[in-house]
């Protein structure tokens, strides 16, 4: 009895122990933990502090920006961007210093002997700057005698007459086309592009020269976007750190609709590293991206780096798991994040195999709490076969653990901002559009996850059913009560049948009332898995024991 009292409790404590050990584990496959990214944080540098590096080069326009990113970040997450407050008022009496740094947001050598007049009291963009005609005239002029071939080809843009998207220089709208134009020749001019960049705008632009414009416009329309938002600071420094056109365009389109979120953006930018990592993050996840990007900020350059190095979204855990860490002792704690920031397959691993054993101590408990009056008669109990079901019970447990715990696994990729394209479908084409819609002819993630939940349900009824089979084999009796066995045990040979076509009902009816978005193939999936499972069961392992049994009866072996 003391035995059997001891085994139940060791159970429970090492299921206990394991499962929650797997809860407070910060790894998951399709996400970063929010943990992970604090700790990744530490040591490492701030935004205000990187402010206040900025100041010390004299870029109080630089430093603006990532104080403007850090007001943001405390805002947006619940971590809170340390010590801007006192680099904002660190700005402020800089700013009463040297009033002449604000126009521009520093001091820069080719902007001396520019006129700029009343423009230099008050704070402008790199285009609001550009704009003006004598401005730009006084800067065409320097960047005219450019020994630069790059640059020289650049400038020629300006003769361009067959544009798509800008007015020509010669029209009458044709300010702002000259004004970008200008802008890009003083990045190069100033060695203000990446290398890489600077040769492909160069190289686009002598391709618009020669008649083959493709793309140059596009070029333009970036770095229009970005130079109407910062002074030339801000604009300069941050065009430094792009590699690619691509990027650029990425990011770009991340602020489309989003212009407040401009410092956010930046900052992220200006602390990440590479830049291509920050637009193929925003491209991934135009929506929640920025948020994610600022919860990183707010943890410092280490825990922007953190989300950037696994390319996905950032996940919040529940409250309840939250205070389960708070009762770790702190060198768990640093283990805990260490092993799945520098091994994260191997703690995933790890995460999953306590799952996976916890869940089969709880299990085998479960099995030694039934009451014996629920219990087969000895006779008829095989050894080995009630721990066979325990672990198939325990598998099925990890898999649900992973399809349904693990965040974000069953979302599909969010939609990215692309440019308007009109498209005026015939009839037919209609309809074939909205059939292939119903039908669900892309498989997304969610329909993926619900394939994988049912093809899971039936392979585990495959497993229980085999197991069952098993046991009747094993059994000690005559062939002919094993035939009755068998025979009372049909309905379970069926039930993968009997649970398919449950499922894809119940699919049917909540994708009816819209409580889940998964097209008619997942649905009808359900009943088809669950006929190639039960016919696998009857032909290749019920029918040919059947046979066997029977021809035993007939010759009267026992």
């Amino acid at each position: 009895m003391f035995s059997l009292l001891f085994q139940r409790l060791w159970l429970f404590a090492a299921g206990l122990a394991l499962l929650s050990a797997a809860a407070v584990l910060p790894i998951y496959l399709r996400a970063v933990d929010s943990w992970a990214v604090e700790s990744a944080g530490v040591k490492t540098v701030s935004l205000a502090e990187e402010a206040k590096n900025q100041l010390g080069l004299e870029k109080p326009g630089v430093a603006d920006l990532l104080l403007k990113g850090a007001q943001q970040c405390t805002e947006k997450s619940s971590i809170g961007a340390d010590g801007w407050e006192d680099a904002l008022s660190a700005l402020d009496e800089f700013r009463r210093f040297y009033p002449d740094l604000t126009f521009l947001g520093g001091d820069f050598p080719e902007w001396e002997n520019v006129p700029l007049g009343k423009l230099a009291r008050q704070e402008g963009t790199a285009l609001s700057v550009l704009i003006n005609k004598r401005v730009r005239a006084a800067v065409l002029q320097r960047l005219q005698n450019s020994r630069r071939p790059g640059v020289q080809d650049v400038l020629q843009n300006r003769g361009l007459t067959h544009t798509e998207v800008f007015p020509p220089v010669s029209s009458p709208g044709g300010g702002a086309f000259e004004a970008i134009i200008v802008v890009a020749a003083l990045l190069s001019q100033g060695d203000y592009l990446n290398a890489e960049f600077r040769f492909e705008l160069e190289r686009l632009a002598g391709d618009a020269n020669r008649g083959r414009s493709k793309g140059i416009e596009s070029a333009y329309l970036d770095l229009l976007s970005f130079a109407r938002r910062m002074n030339w600071a801000q604009f300069s420094g941050f065009m430094a750190r792009i590699e690619s056109r691509q990027t650029l365009g990425r990011l770009a389109r991340a602020i489309v609709d989003k212009e407040e979120e401009l410092p956010v953006l930046f900052a992220a930018v200006w602390m990440g590293t590479p830049a291509e990592a920050v637009g193929r993050y925003l491209q991934r996840y135009p929506e929640s991206g920025l948020q994610d990007l600022a919860l990183g900020l707010s943890a410092r350059q280490g825990g922007l780096e953190s989300i950037l190095n696994r390319q996905e979204r950032v996940h919040r855990p529940a409250l309840v798991r939250q205070k389960m860490r708070d009762f770790l002792p702190p060198a768990l704690q640093d283990f805990a994040v260490n092993m799945a920031s520098q091994l994260p397959w191997l703690s995933l691993l790890a995460k999953y195999t306590a799952i996976l054993l916890g869940s089969f101590c709880w299990i085998r408990l479960a099995f030694l709490l039934v009451p014996g009056k629920f219990l087969p008669p000895t006779i008829f109990r095989v050894e080995g076969i009630a721990t066979l079901r325990q672990q198939i019970l325990a598998l099925l447990f990890l898999v649900l653990a992973v399809l349904l715990g693990e965040p974000f696994l069953a979302q599909d990729r969010q939609k990215e901002e692309t440019s308007l394209r009109w498209k005026f479908p015939t009839a037919p084409a209609a309809v074939v559009e909205k059939a292939d819609a119903m039908l669900g002819s892309k498989v997304g993630d969610a329909e993926m996850v619900a394939l994988a939940f049912f093809l899971l349900v039936q392979a585990v009824l495959y497993g229980l059913s085999l197991a069952k089979l098993k046991e009747i084999q094993k059994q000690a009796g005559s062939s002919r009560l094993k035939l009755r066995l068998l025979d009372n045990e049909e309905n379970m040979f069926d039930s993968g049948l009997y649970v398919g076509l449950g499922g894809t009902v119940l699919s049917l009816v909540l994708l009816t009332i819209q409580m889940v978005q998964i097209g008619l193939m997942a649905a009808y999936a359900s009943t088809l898995f669950g006929i190639i499972f039960v016919s696998l069961l009857k032909i290749f392992h019920v029918r040919p024991y059947r046979r066997k049994l029977l021809i035993e009866t007939e010759a009267g072996i026992l």
